[in-house]
Protein backbone atom coordinates (compact mmCIF):
# COMPACT_ATOMS: atom_id res chain seq x y z
CA UNK A 1 0.00 0.00 0.00
CA UNK A 2 1.06 3.51 -0.75
CA UNK A 3 2.83 5.20 1.96
CA UNK A 4 0.44 7.97 2.23
CA UNK A 5 -2.46 5.92 2.56
CA UNK A 6 -0.75 4.01 5.58
CA UNK A 7 0.11 7.21 6.83
CA UNK A 8 -3.52 8.88 6.82
CA UNK A 9 -5.30 5.22 7.69
CA UNK A 10 -3.26 5.33 10.81
CA UNK A 11 -4.45 9.48 11.35
CA UNK A 12 -7.51 8.26 10.84
CA UNK A 13 -7.57 5.46 13.06
CA UNK A 14 -6.16 8.13 15.85
CA UNK A 15 -9.07 10.42 15.74
CA UNK A 16 -11.56 7.40 15.59
CA UNK A 17 -10.19 6.13 19.23
CA UNK A 18 -9.78 9.71 20.60
CA UNK A 19 -13.30 10.55 19.48
CA UNK A 20 -15.43 7.51 19.60
CA UNK A 21 -13.01 5.04 21.88
CA UNK A 22 -15.35 4.53 24.73
CA UNK A 23 -17.85 2.98 21.80
CA UNK A 24 -15.05 0.51 20.62
CA UNK A 25 -15.51 -2.22 23.75
CA UNK A 26 -13.38 -5.61 23.20
CA UNK A 27 -12.04 -4.51 20.15
CA UNK A 28 -10.05 -1.26 21.30
CA UNK A 29 -7.03 -3.81 22.53
CA UNK A 30 -6.71 -5.95 19.16
CA UNK A 31 -6.73 -1.77 17.55
CA UNK A 32 -4.15 -0.28 20.17
CA UNK A 33 -2.23 -3.51 19.20
CA UNK A 34 -2.06 -2.49 15.36
CA UNK A 35 -0.64 0.61 16.33
CA UNK A 36 2.51 -0.61 18.86
CA UNK A 37 2.99 -2.72 15.28
CA UNK A 38 2.80 0.31 13.40
CA UNK A 39 5.28 2.07 15.88
CA UNK A 40 7.68 -0.25 15.39
CA UNK A 41 7.80 0.20 11.64
CA UNK A 42 10.34 3.13 10.58
CA UNK A 43 8.32 3.94 7.87
CA UNK A 44 4.96 4.44 9.89
CA UNK A 45 6.08 5.22 13.08
CA UNK A 46 6.39 9.05 13.31
CA UNK A 47 2.43 8.96 12.14
CA UNK A 48 2.01 6.38 15.04
CA UNK A 49 3.56 8.48 17.55
CA UNK A 50 1.51 11.69 16.67
CA UNK A 51 -1.80 9.26 15.99
CA UNK A 52 -0.83 8.12 20.31
CA UNK A 53 -0.78 11.71 21.26
CA UNK A 54 -3.55 12.03 20.12
CA UNK A 55 -5.23 9.16 21.69
CA UNK A 56 -3.47 9.92 25.01
CA UNK A 57 -4.75 13.00 25.45
CA UNK A 58 -8.41 12.09 24.54
CA UNK A 59 -11.08 13.35 27.22
CA UNK A 60 -12.47 9.93 27.34
CA UNK A 61 -9.27 8.42 29.15
CA UNK A 62 -8.75 5.86 26.36
CA UNK A 63 -7.47 2.61 28.38
CA UNK A 64 -3.90 2.55 27.05
CA UNK A 65 -2.75 0.02 29.61
CA UNK A 66 -2.35 -2.87 26.76
CA UNK A 67 0.44 -1.16 25.45
CA UNK A 68 2.33 1.00 27.61
CA UNK A 69 4.40 -1.83 28.90
CA UNK A 70 6.09 -2.59 25.28
CA UNK A 71 5.21 0.77 23.55
CA UNK A 72 7.22 3.43 26.47
CA UNK A 73 10.33 1.49 26.35
CA UNK A 74 10.41 1.79 22.29
CA UNK A 75 8.98 5.68 22.59
CA UNK A 76 12.21 5.93 24.61
CA UNK A 77 14.53 4.28 22.01
CA UNK A 78 13.12 6.77 19.57
CA UNK A 79 15.08 9.59 21.24
CA UNK A 80 18.25 8.79 20.33
CA UNK A 81 17.30 8.48 16.55
CA UNK A 82 18.71 10.92 14.15
CA UNK A 83 15.65 12.41 13.26
CA UNK A 84 14.40 15.65 14.81
CA UNK A 85 10.69 15.47 14.14
CA UNK A 86 10.38 11.83 15.39
CA UNK A 87 12.18 12.95 18.83
CA UNK A 88 9.90 16.44 18.79
CA UNK A 89 7.11 14.00 18.57
CA UNK A 90 8.31 11.81 20.79
CA UNK A 91 8.51 14.08 23.64
CA UNK A 92 5.08 15.29 22.99
CA UNK A 93 3.66 12.01 23.21
CA UNK A 94 5.77 10.96 26.47
CA UNK A 95 4.94 14.36 27.84
CA UNK A 96 1.00 13.56 27.64
CA UNK A 97 1.31 10.09 28.83
CA UNK A 98 3.03 11.27 32.09
CA UNK A 99 -0.02 13.69 32.75
CA UNK A 100 -2.85 11.47 32.09
CA UNK A 101 -1.50 7.53 32.70
CA UNK A 102 1.19 8.37 35.66
CA UNK A 103 -0.70 5.61 37.54
CA UNK A 104 0.02 3.25 34.83
CA UNK A 105 4.27 3.89 34.51
CA UNK A 106 6.46 1.79 36.09
CA UNK A 107 9.82 3.06 37.67
CA UNK A 108 11.69 1.44 35.27
CA UNK A 109 9.42 3.57 32.12
CA UNK A 110 10.56 6.78 33.45
CA UNK A 111 14.24 5.76 34.09
CA UNK A 112 14.09 4.28 30.03
CA UNK A 113 13.20 8.18 29.05
CA UNK A 114 15.69 9.37 31.45
CA UNK A 115 18.83 7.67 30.16
CA UNK A 116 17.92 8.94 27.02
CA UNK A 117 16.88 12.77 27.70
CA UNK A 118 21.23 14.51 28.44
CA UNK A 119 21.69 14.22 24.48
CA UNK A 120 18.89 16.11 23.96
CA UNK A 121 19.52 19.18 26.66
CA UNK A 122 22.24 21.27 24.07
CA UNK A 123 22.33 24.06 22.54
CA UNK A 124 22.85 22.71 19.25
CA UNK A 125 18.99 22.43 19.08
CA UNK A 126 17.19 24.88 21.65
CA UNK A 127 13.89 23.74 20.47
CA UNK A 128 14.01 19.81 21.41
CA UNK A 129 16.45 21.22 24.54
CA UNK A 130 12.80 23.30 25.25
CA UNK A 131 10.70 19.85 24.68
CA UNK A 132 13.29 18.06 26.83
CA UNK A 133 13.08 20.29 29.74
CA UNK A 134 9.63 20.75 29.17
CA UNK A 135 9.00 16.89 29.90
CA UNK A 136 10.97 17.07 32.91
CA UNK A 137 8.90 19.90 34.56
CA UNK A 138 5.53 17.44 34.11
CA UNK A 139 8.10 14.78 35.30
CA UNK A 140 8.85 16.98 38.63
CA UNK A 141 4.78 17.95 38.80
CA UNK A 142 3.21 14.53 38.52
CA UNK A 143 6.20 12.19 39.53
CA UNK A 144 8.53 13.78 41.62
CA UNK A 145 10.13 10.89 42.90
CA UNK A 146 11.74 10.37 39.64
CA UNK A 147 13.72 13.20 40.07
CA UNK A 148 16.23 12.13 41.91
CA UNK A 149 17.41 9.95 38.83
CA UNK A 150 18.65 13.46 37.31
CA UNK A 151 21.06 14.58 39.64
CA UNK A 152 24.08 12.91 37.54
CA UNK A 153 24.48 13.66 33.42
CA UNK A 154 21.02 15.33 33.00
CA UNK A 155 22.04 17.99 35.77
CA UNK A 156 25.20 18.59 34.44
CA UNK A 157 23.58 19.16 30.69
CA UNK A 158 21.22 22.06 32.37
CA UNK A 159 23.73 23.26 34.02
CA UNK A 160 25.85 23.89 30.87
CA UNK A 161 22.88 24.86 28.98
CA UNK A 162 22.04 27.95 31.56
CA UNK A 163 25.87 29.15 30.76
CA UNK A 164 25.23 28.90 27.20
CA UNK A 165 24.73 32.81 25.50
CA UNK A 166 22.17 31.18 23.50
CA UNK A 167 19.70 30.71 26.07
CA UNK A 168 16.19 32.41 25.51
CA UNK A 169 12.87 32.50 24.72
CA UNK A 170 11.08 29.40 25.43
CA UNK A 171 13.78 27.33 26.32
CA UNK A 172 14.78 30.02 28.78
CA UNK A 173 11.36 29.68 30.22
CA UNK A 174 11.38 26.27 29.92
CA UNK A 175 14.18 26.20 32.03
CA UNK A 176 13.08 28.66 34.87
CA UNK A 177 9.87 26.48 35.38
CA UNK A 178 11.71 23.58 35.79
CA UNK A 179 13.90 24.58 38.54
CA UNK A 180 10.69 26.20 40.44
CA UNK A 181 9.00 22.52 40.04
CA UNK A 182 12.18 20.83 40.63
CA UNK A 183 12.76 23.12 44.10
CA UNK A 184 9.11 22.38 45.40
CA UNK A 185 9.75 18.71 44.75
CA UNK A 186 11.89 18.48 47.93
CA UNK A 187 14.61 16.34 45.89
CA UNK A 188 17.75 15.86 48.14
CA UNK A 189 20.28 17.36 47.20
CA UNK A 190 18.67 19.61 44.98
CA UNK A 191 16.90 21.97 47.23
CA UNK A 192 16.96 25.91 46.46
CA UNK A 193 20.33 26.33 48.30
CA UNK A 194 22.27 23.78 46.32
CA UNK A 195 20.83 24.98 43.21
CA UNK A 196 21.80 28.35 43.95
CA UNK A 197 25.36 27.42 44.66
CA UNK A 198 25.75 25.50 40.97
CA UNK A 199 23.90 28.30 39.03
CA UNK A 200 26.00 30.67 40.98
CA UNK A 201 29.38 28.86 41.11
CA UNK A 202 30.76 29.48 37.88
CA UNK A 203 30.13 33.59 38.85
CA UNK A 204 31.78 33.44 41.89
Amino acid sequence: IDQEVKERAISCMGQIICSLGDNLGTDLPNTLQIFLERLKNEITRLTTVKALTLIAGSPLKIDLRPVLGEGVPILASFLRKNQRALKLGTLSALDILIKNYSDSLTAAMIDAVLDELPPLISESDMHVSQMAISFLTTLAKVYPSSLSKISGSILNELIGLVRSPLLQGGALSAMLEFFQALVVTGTSNLGYMDLLRMLTGPVY
